[in-house]
């Protein structure tokens, strides 16, 4: 298994109980603060495009004012802001990602 990019936030409880799961199964990957450096732009539309307001943090303090803004609000929003979008995020090298900490689903898809 290629190693994949694992965008999150180093304070996130669930990217703290992601990065504890990764490191249990063995799982290669590199560690990567969103807050510092977005996944691609290509990514975070496509997860916008197919989870729509679902691939925001509903806890940020904007959620409410932006849930119903639209994809490019929400890119401009993203940008000014990385810690509205949703974590932890695996990418995979093929350009495959994941957004959320879901083991069963991880699990289908990296073990």
């Amino acid at each position: 298994m290629p190693t994949v990019d694992f965008y999150c936030k180093k304070t996130c409880k669930s990217c703290q109980k992601a990065r504890a799961w990764l490191d249990e199964h063995g799982v290669e990957y590199r560690f990567v603060d969103y807050t510092k450096q977005l996944p691609p732009e290509r990514v975070i539309r496509e997860a916008l495009e197919q989870m729509g307001a679902a691939a925001l943090r509903k806890r940020h303090k904007r959620f409410k004012e932006l849930k119903d803004a639209g994809i490019d609000v929400w890119l401009k929003e993203i940008k000014a802001d990385p810690n509205l979008l949703g974590r932890p995020i695996l990418v995979w090298p093929d350009g495959r990602w994941l957004m959320g900490f879901q083991p069963e689903v991880w699990r289908e898809q990296l073990l």
